[in-house]
Order: structure tokens, then sequence, then C-alpha cells
């Protein structure tokens, strides 16, 4: 059976890139929340329009 082969990739970040990606993480993981929510409520519960979209 032949080796598979991978790919290395070395990514330097400063520290402001480091501050951006921590608040891209942040905020999706608070999407993901609110996603589970809708998923976890009944038809009858689900909002007809999404919170802070008036």
């Amino acid at each position: 059976m032949a080796k598979t082969k991978g790919i290395t990739i070395g990514l330097e970040f400063d520290d402001k890139s480091k501050l951006k990606l921590r608040a891209i993480a942040k905020h999706v993981g608070a999407l993901v929340d609110e996603l589970d929510k809708i998923d976890a409520m009944n038809d009858e519960e689900a909002p007809t329009r999404l919170e802070g979209s008036e």
C-alpha cells in the first residue's frame, strides 16, 4: 500500500490579525447558538422574523 503524502502550510499572524480572527470566531459561535435554538423549536414556535432585523 502506498503512503499518503500530506501538505504542510505555515501561517504567521500579527497581533491585529489574531484579534480579528478571535472576533470572527466569537461571532460565529454566537450564530451557531442562535441556529441551534431555532432548530430546537417546534414549527409553531419558529420566529417569522429574525431578531434585530426590523
